[in-house]
């Protein structure tokens, strides 16, 4: 189980099958899936070396920044990571800190640093600074996120934090079937304290089904803004208008969550 204090991740202290069967998991992403996998694969080559009685030596961190709009998985991708980089003895700590541009530098102590940048929030002189010499250091992983636009405007003004940065990873909008598959996923989770559980789909509503209804219900401009962001909003709809008692959303119930939630969405952003 994790818990948010603050903007900071603490999690169990991970394992390699844990963590792989977390990879496994991921809705789309598919190319990031496969970098993930190879690193994971690495990890578990050199615990082999190691046990064998060859010497090791940890990889270096390796900064990155991740392109991608809203809801395609950057925090998630970035958790992942970070226990990766501490399974193989690269980072002290698994830990993932969050932090916006307006905000003052936060210290990752070890951990996995991510960034998000936005058009209308941009970094500080002073930040940006502290990132690079916090990137020199070393003891933390520094990952850059946002939409293209965002970073590519925020990239050439500069140029000394940009060049430190080596990996870049692409997180694509996902489709009608990726949104549906993760909606099916929430709605599978047990839990006493979260507004989205106890309450379960019917076998009506299949992953087809699901994902026609998000594809004739959603515009195309709400779901690449949004993405994965929409799907809670949609459950909790499809809750509040079934019956007293009922503890199955039906697939009448999930067609009007849908387009409920979606109608919410385009009244908040003027859609």
């Amino acid at each position: 189980m994790s818990v948010s204090n603050c903007e900071t991740f603490y999690e169990d202290v991970p394992t390699l099958g844990e963590v792989k069967r977390e990879i496994s998991s991921i809705v789309g992403l598919r190319e990031i899936k496969k970098q993930l996998e190879s690193i994971l694969q690495k990890i578990i080559d050199a615990e082999k070396n190691a046990a064998d009685g060859f010497r090791v030596v940890p990889p270096k961190p390796f900064h990155m920044v991740f392109v991608g709009r809203n809801g395609t998985g950057k925090s998630t991708v970035a958790r992942i990571i970070g226990k990766l980089f501490y399974l193989a003895g690269v980072l002290s700590s698994y830990t993932v800190t969050e932090m916006r541009g307006h905000q003052k530098m936060r210290d990752a102590n070890g951990g996995l640093l991510l960034v998000k940048i936005d058009e209308e929030d941009p970094i500080s002189s002073d930040t940006m600074e502290e990132l690079i010499a916090a990137i020199d250091k070393g003891k933390s992983l520094i990952v850059l996120a946002g939409n293209h636009r965002a970073l590519n405007q925020y990239m050439k003004c500069n140029l000394n934090l940009y060049r430190r940065l080596s990996t870049r990873l692409q997180f694509d909008d996902l489709t009608c079937e990726d949104l549906a598959m993760i909606l099916e996923k929430k709605a599978s989770i047990k839990g006493e304290s979260d507004m989205l559980c106890g309450f379960e789909l019917d076998s009506s509503c299949s992953t087809d089904s699901i994902a026609r209804m998000i594809a004739e219900l959603t515009p195309h401009n709400l779901r690449s803004l949004l993405n994965a962001h929409l799907l809670d909003q949609m459950l909790i709809e499809a809750k509040k208008v079934a019956r007293p008692g009922e503890n199955t959303i039906s697939l009448k119930n999930l067609e009007m969550g849908i387009q409920n939630g979606a109608e919410i969405f385009k009244h908040l952003l003027n859609l």
